[in-house]
């Protein structure tokens, strides 16, 4: 038996309409995105459900939708979710599906302290070092090393992302020669911490939160476009090669217990 549309108004704004989820059997409608309009989503694309704080995290791919706000109050979340659930569950092959979901963990998010530190450091070094003209080069590699940082420290924590960093400069250093340089030096831990994010991305989806599945999708063009930045340099591109594979082989002993303090999906 098909279960009555329902219409949850989450809030209404004014001049800005009546923001709003509407779900039936097949799908779930979003009224009054800011810019959006409507967006209707399939209950088949829904991976998984994720309150974190006053919003709801509906994932779909390739970006999560947040539902909530401020103004949204929680019980009107909690009447979505439930009625999402119930949905999900009345499908062919839901049952599975509901315990796909609350197999997903909620990972609380850090500050990333070690990846601003660490910027800051590169930058010092390189204004007093004799000799270092290449300041756009330097520049750029820097801004990908606090890329990935940001990507990476505020999931991970700052003791993973810094065993992961170290171990990955080690790996580019490793190399007979002069090593990749002070130039190319910021690379190396983006390209551990690169590593590391896609072990858990390829290795432990089933368990990732929403919030972060989200957050890995969203940075692969990121991770893309780093790697091929390493690829296309003429020198110290087998260091960072390394430094990179360094970062995906520690993965599965950074991520052991990795979730241990992490919040249970509540419905």
């Amino acid at each position: 038996m098909s279960a009555p549309n329902e219409r949850v108004v989450l809030a209404e704004r004014g001049a800005r309409g009546t923001y709003a989820v509407v779900l039936d059997d097949e799908a779930m409608v979003v009224e009054g995105v800011a810019l959006l309009g409507c967006r209707r989503v399939p209950h088949l694309r829904v991976y998984g459900l994720e309150r974190a704080g006053a919003w709801l995290w509906v994932g779909v791919s390739p970006m999560a939708i947040a539902l909530g706000g401020e103004d949204v109050p929680s019980e009107q979340l909690a009447r979505v979710e439930a009625a999402l659930r119930a949905r999900v569950g009345a499908l062919p092959d839901g049952a599975g599906r509901l315990a796909r979901f609350d197999a997903r963990r909620s990972v609380r998010l850090r500050f990333p302290w070690l990846t601003a530190a660490l910027g800051l450091a590169f930058v010092l070094v390189f204004a007093f070092a004799p000799g270092t003209h290449e300041t756009l080069r330097f520049a750029t590699n820097l801004l990908l090393l606090v890329a990935l940082g940001l990507l990476a420290e505020p999931w991970l924590g700052s003791l993973r992302t810094l065993a992961s960093g170290a171990a990955a400069l080690l790996a580019a250093s490793a190399l007979p020669g002069d090593g990749i340089g002070l130039v190319l030096a910021p690379l190396a831990p983006a390209l551990g911490w690169a590593g590391v994010l896609a072990f858990a991305r390829l290795r432990r989806e089933p368990v990732l939160g929403v919030r972060f599945r989200s957050a890995l999708d969203g940075g692969a063009l990121l991770v893309v476009a780093l790697g091929a930045h390493a690829l296309s340099l003429a020198s110290g591109g087998a260091g960072l090669l390394l430094a990179g594979l360094a970062g995906f082989g520690i993965g599965p002993l950074l991520l052991r217990g990795w979730q241990e303090g992490s919040v249970p999906r509540l419905h």
